[in-house]
């Protein structure tokens, strides 16, 4: 496939991209969290809630166990601190309430000063995106990330030397004037740049590949909280031996081992052909199951985008949802050393801005995109669940090594949701409402974190861009 020329937006050539965000709405911050007395209930798929919810709790930064959602379920939410447990405007005033019904939109079942905390930090990292994207184009910017550990404070990074003080209080007035303090944000100095870790991060792929027999890499990303690159291999590889060669970089490098690389197809089927919209089940031409990421434009052609390695080297048939959903092309971005593992797919028409968000949400209106910080939430639409499973930013500069071609594929973005077989091109968002757009799902890199493609390259990529509404 030609790929045009193009010139990448700031970050680019670091391998990050931040599209412009839609501010969120700014309130105050949170003053502490419920103290409710757990009790347990024997219901697996409320367990399965709790689980989910404990965790994201811990990720975010607010105390596990602080909100205890089957005391809740137990007595009701009658009395006024279970009330604003949720961030949904419909909890259901039912005694018997099950567990899934108190989730918030980011994922877990909190306090109303939790959400309003959540709430603050979407709104930060909305307001300080375009000022972080021109501190981006400065070869010493070193990412940022909000700092969940300690009140979700923003912390932008530079290796070296901070940039002027006029432009530093360029960012925090705007963080003020979206709903934090001067004190919510933080200019520190580390040792190394993002480009320097994306040099050392393309170096991994290049020794991997002059390595003899099979591949030992199967994903890398830059830890911009620790400033290094972590690498996780693949099964059966000696980290030793690795250790040893990735020494000589001069990088600081954290290794894991992997599960191994999936690129979460499958031959599954959903049915949701018309209007035609994001976040549903495919079947594409082989017969194999991925999830419609979001539905686009391009020029006056109607079209969505799904994972670029569903029905790799396949460039044409109809793909269905049920019925015919649209025709595959031979658009597809996805080859070694690209930034998206994406594809095109044409409509040809009765298509609609919209976000399969859950079943009783089926055509919730795309409002726009945003990147996100690391510490910011990601929540994945994929054909396997019935409502979106969410998880906590790690990377927004991560490489993973696709399953499907052997290619590698750079400048994505990764997070802790959960996703299986089949969820492979999946709607990405920044919360469970889906209203604002972050990627295209490409796989798992085998550590429990998934890796996801952001959507404004579709537009560099010659797929058109996001429809909104």
């Amino acid at each position: 496939m030609r790929i045009r020329s193009v010139v990448l937006p700031a970050l680019a050539a670091a391998g990050m991209l931040i599209p412009v965000a839609h501010p969120a709405t700014a309130v105050p911050a949170p003053t502490g969290a419920a103290d409710v007395a757990a009790v347990g209930r024997a219901d697996t798929a409320d367990a399965d809630v709790i689980a989910e919810s404990e965790r994201l709790r811990r990720e975010f930064g607010f105390e596990a166990g602080a909100v205890a959602p089957a005391s809740v379920m137990r007595t009701g939410p009658a009395s006024a601190v279970l009330a604003s447990a949720s961030a949904s405007a419909s909890v259901s005033t039912d005694p018997d309430a099950d567990a899934a019904s108190l989730v918030n939109e980011w994922g877990f079942i909190g306090t109303a000063a939790e959400t309003a905390e959540m709430q603050r930090r979407d709104a930060l990292t909305a307001a300080v995106e375009p000022v972080v994207q021109k501190f981006g184009e400065e070869k010493n910017f070193a990412g940022q990330f909000l700092d969940t550990e300690h009140g979700g404070r923003l912390v932008v990074q530079f290796a070296d030397a901070l940039p002027a003080k006029d432009a530093r209080d360029g960012l925090t007035a705007k963080a003020v004037s979206a709903g934090s303090s001067a004190a919510d944000v933080e200019f520190r100095v580390v040792q190394r740049s993002s480009q320097e870790l994306t040099d050392a991060m393309k170096a991994v792929w290049e020794w991997d590949d002059a390595t003899p027999d099979t591949a030992s890499v199967a994903s890398v990303e830059e830890d911009v909280q620790a400033n290094r690159l972590n690498v996780a291999l693949t099964p059966g590889t000696d980290p030793a031996a690795v250790r040893e060669a990735l020494g000589t970089l001069g990088v600081p490098t954290h290794i894991t081992a992997s599960k191994g690389a999936d690129d979460l197809a499958c031959t599954s089927r959903t049915v949701c052909d018309s209007p035609r919209r994001g976040g549903v089940g495919i079947t594409m031409p082989s017969g194999g199951g991925c999830t419609v990421g979001w539905v686009v434009k391009k020029g006056s052609t109607w079209g969505a985008v799904t994972a670029g390695h569903c029905d790799w080297g396949r460039n044409s048939g109809t793909v269905k949802s049920g019925a015919a959903y649209g025709t595959l092309t031979g658009d597809n971005a996805l080859k070694s050393g690209t930034h998206a593992d994406m594809r095109f797919i044409k409509i040809a028409s009765n298509a609609k801005p919209w976000l399969y968000q859950n079943n009783s949400s089926k055509a919730r209106v795309v409002k726009n995109q945003a990147l996100g910080s690391v510490g910011s939430s990601s929540c994945l639409f994929g054909r396997n669940s019935a409502t979106p499973t969410c998880g906590k930013i790690t990377s927004t500069n991560a490489s993973r090594r696709s399953d499907t071609c052997r290619c590698v594929v750079y400048g994505q973005s990764a997070a802790t949701f959960a996703a299986k077989p089949g969820d492979s091109g999946g709607a990405v968002a920044s919360s469970a409402t889906g209203a604002t757009a972050r990627g295209i799902l490409s796989g798992a890199d085998g550590t429990g974190k998934m890796h996801y493609s952001s959507l404004a390259y579709t537009s560099v990529y010659g797929m058109g861009k996001l429809a909104t509404g």
